[in-house]
């Protein structure tokens, strides 16, 4: 059996994402590991060199307004985990294709588990859109944990 030292711990700010920080954070507390949050932005290619005029900011590429704000929440949401629990939690923030760049980052770092929430979608919108948690199960490197949005560790 695995040791579990290094939980990556992929999110996009949704509930779901919130709800998996949280069981990784249990889980790193029972087993003494660190978590790496990690969030991927996919650039919206098609927008061009569009700028994006903020209230007393000069323009700025849409592509860099993006990975700005994606900066922004990450940051906020390491903040606060740090501010409740002692467990060690770093953060990365890369562009690309979701579940491609996770599997990627959980072989790069030798992850031993991922936990990741997933949205729960259901017929036509799980079809068309497809689910990044799915993709990563079915691929990765190591063992995965999707928690959906309304669970919690039991403590």
């Amino acid at each position: 059996m695995r040791e579990l030292k290094k939980i990556l711990v992929p999110v996009d700010f949704s509930e779901s994402s919130v709800a998996a920080v949280e069981y990784a954070i249990y889980l790193a507390g029972k087993f003494g590991a660190s978590i790496r949050v990690l969030h991927v932005y996919d650039p919206p290619y098609y927008v061009g060199d569009v700028l994006v005029q903020a209230p007393g900011r000069p323009g700025m590429p849409m592509n860099e307004y993006i990975r700005e704000q994606a900066l922004v929440r990450l940051d906020e949401m390491v903040a606060r985990i740090a501010g409740t629990s002692t467990v060690p939690v770093t953060r990365d923030l890369v562009s690309g294709v979701p579940h491609q760049v996770i599997l990627a980052q959980a072989k790069e770092e030798d992850a031993d588990a991922i936990v990741m929430g997933t949205h729960g979608r259901r017929g036509l919108s799980h079809l068309i859109m497809g689910s990044v948690a799915q993709q990563v199960a079915r691929q990765a490197p190591c063992p995965v944990i999707i928690v959906r949005g309304d669970e919690a560790p039991a403590g």
